[in-house]
């Protein structure tokens, strides 16, 4: 069983608050998953020159028992139940189900790559895997995840979701 593989979940379509709980309890349905903790909720601006809504975005953590590779499997399998179109590339999308961290893997595969290979640039992504793990370090760079911060540009805008009813302003 691998543990610390940390899953970057987000959705800017529909009911995004519900497409990303729905995202969690598809992986906690899999018998190879124990969820070991949740991030909370973040409202998150999109990076990407495409315009779309802002995204809603967590991360949780997970023991696995199972290969990098099955995991995929399952993520992208979610993915298509839940709606999810490949389409336009850093487009909208209805779930987004993104291995962050497996471990401390490093892993160069075709079709997985991991750490993930944005992860140390986006802050939607690092931000909710600090609130799980404050001193989680990315093993590519052998460096705290939380560092990565402070390199970012200001654009990217994560705001803590509070409730369902939240108007927030990123101006």
């Amino acid at each position: 069983m691998t543990s610390g593989v940390f899953i970057g979940i987000g959705s800017n379509i529909g009911d995004r608050i519900r497409n990303c709980i729905d995202g969690i309890n598809a992986i906690a349905g899999d018998k190879r998953a124990h969820i070991r903790s949740k991030s909370s909720l973040y409202l998150t601006s999109p990076v990407s020159e495409i315009p779309q809504e802002y995204f809603v975005n967590c991360a949780i953590s997970i023991d696995w028992d199972d290969t990098a590779s099955e995991l995929l499997h399952l993520l992208n399998k979610i993915e298509l139940e839940m709606g999810r179109e490949r389409g336009t590339k850093n487009g909208p999308r209805i779930i987004d189900l993104d291995i962050l961290l497996f471990g401390n893997a490093v892993i160069n595969e075709a079709s997985l790559t991991v750490p993930h290979p944005e992860l140390h640039r986006r802050r939607f992504a690092i931000v909710p895997c600090v609130e799980i793990e404050r001193e989680i370090v990315h093993p590519s760079y052998n460096k705290p995840l939380k560092e990565f911060l402070s390199h970012i540009d200001d654009s990217q805008k994560v705001v803590l979701l509070k409730d369902r009813e939240a108007v927030l302003d990123f101006d």
